[in-house]
């Protein structure tokens, strides 16, 4: 029986093993192993997108002054005016200047413009253009430069209307020109109602009432005729465009009489003119001894029975009263607009107690006095409105224009005086027909709109 054996193969042997096969392989005349092949070549990958370099740093905004408009403690407001108290107006501007002012101290006394003190600048001008026209410089090249100023005549409003628009100076007028407001002008501002919208709201009224307030002498047919004064404000009612309005409304005008700017003035000639033409309606636009010297010698001719009388709103007065008496006066229609002293109202009670505080004359509890110290606090609203707008510190003369003309109506003391004006008006166009009634000034219609007779140049 064959027996088979199995031998194990020592590790060393197995060794010596690999490494014979290991020469053999590698022996020349081998074949050589083949060399795997690259892989196929994929597409380009896509150029990278540049970035866009970073965005220069924002500059980072300096913080804007605080805009100022409350607590100006320590802070002036000055206020300038000027007009004539030593010359032919001198007996309407005097209360005029006073009242303006104790408004400026009463005002200071309620705390001023929102803190700021109010300083008043004033100077005479004796009734003389030249000399208005030399303050009118040097106030305009002051410092502080005026904000407002307040002027209180038409001839000073004619002449330096220009120069409000080229030195960008609002300015409050009491004398109301339509020439002055409107013809190469746009800087000032009235206080009341143009002589000539004056004129045909009355104009409006008369026709209305004719039947009722002609004089027993005067027929059915309206014929007016003027007598005034040949200056600047006494021209000012008697414009084509109020003369065209007139006819207009069926009211004949027979002509236009000139008197002397005089306390003295006699009228005589020119209402016997007005006579043989045929008036029975006379309008002036003068005051103080204006319509005094033509009610006197209307009186004297024998003419009020024949003639009803009337002026503008500076013609009512008690200058004029003191000045025709109180009989002459009598049944002397004017316009009013602005409230009176004896009416019950909260800002003619401040008028009265600051009259009375400062002791001012009996003679000037009259219309200057009670406009002016309104206007005051008309020009601390527009103030105040213009300080809510840009800032105390960005305060200037155009930001005071624009608030002017967009604030809508000022009540002045409550309504004392109501002011408004816009882009296109430069005056209020709303006042009350008045009479003069035993010594007192008597309103006989509520608040009218003006015919708006502005020129049409």
């Amino acid at each position: 029986m064959r027996t088979v054996r199995l031998f194990a193969v020592r590790p060393l042997v197995l060794v010596l093993i690999v490494v014979l096969l290991a020469l053999v392989a590698c022996a020349p005349g081998a074949a050589p192993t083949p060399t795997p092949q690259p892989p196929t070549p994929t597409k380009a990958p896509p150029k990278p997108t540049p970035t866009e370099a970073p965005a220069e740093p924002t500059a980072t905004k300096p913080a804007e002054p605080e805009k100022r408009t409350q607590n100006l403690e320590g802070e002036t407001i000055t206020l300038y005016h000027f007009g004539d108290i030593s010359g032919p107006y001198a007996a309407i501007t005097t209360p005029l200047v006073d009242g303006f002012n104790d408004a400026v101290a009463w005002l200071n006394e309620q705390g001023g413009i929102r803190g700021a003190k109010v300083e008043v600048v004033w100077a005479d001008d004796g009734g003389n253009i030249e000399e208005a026209i030399s303050i009118y410089n040097r106030f305009r090249t002051s410092d502080p430069k005026p904000l407002i100023l307040i002027i209180y005549g038409s001839p000073e409003l004619e002449a330096l209307r220009e120069r409000f628009v080229e030195d960008q100076i609002v300015t409050l007028t009491a004398g109301v020109s339509g020439e002055g407001l409107y013809v190469n002008s746009g800087w000032a501002f009235g206080w009341v109602p143009i002589y000539s919208d004056q004129f045909g709201l009355f104009v409006d009224w008369l026709v209305e009432n004719w039947a009722d307030v002609k004089p027993p002498q005067a027929g059915d047919e309206i014929k007016l005729g003027f007598v005034t004064w040949d200056t600047a404000y006494g021209r000012a009612a008697s414009t084509d465009e109020a003369i065209e309005y007139a006819k207009s409304k069926g009211v004949e005008v027979v002509g236009v009489e000139f008197i002397e700017l005089s306390p003295t003035a006699d009228t005589t000639t020119a209402l016997l003119n007005m006579q043989a033409a045929g008036a029975n309606v006379i309008y002036t636009n003068t005051l103080a001894f204006g319509p005094a010297n033509i009610l006197k010698d209307a009186t004297a001719l024998g003419l009020r029975e024949q003639m009803l009388f009337a002026g503008n709103n500076w013609a009512m007065d008690l200058a004029t009263l003191a000045l025709a008496g109180p009989e002459n006066m009598e049944s002397f229609y004017s316009l009013m607009p602005y409230l009176w002293w004896d009416e019950d109202h909260p800002g003619i009670e401040i008028i009265k107690e600051q009259f009375e505080k400062n002791q001012r004359p009996p003679q000037e509890r009259n219309i200057a006095y009670l406009a002016s110290f309104a206007i005051v606090d008309a020009a601390r609203q527009v103030l105040e409105r213009a300080i809510d707008d840009v800032g105390y510190d960005a305060l200037d003369g155009q930001a005071v224009y624009n608030a002017i003309t967009t604030m809508g109506e000022i009540q002045a003391l409550d309504g004392v005086l109501r002011l408004e004006y816009d882009e296109t008006r430069r005056a209020p166009n709303r006042a009350r027909v008045a009479v003069t009634q035993g010594g007192k000034f008597v309103p006989v219609t509520d608040w009218l709109v003006t015919p708006d007779l502005r020129p049409q140049k």
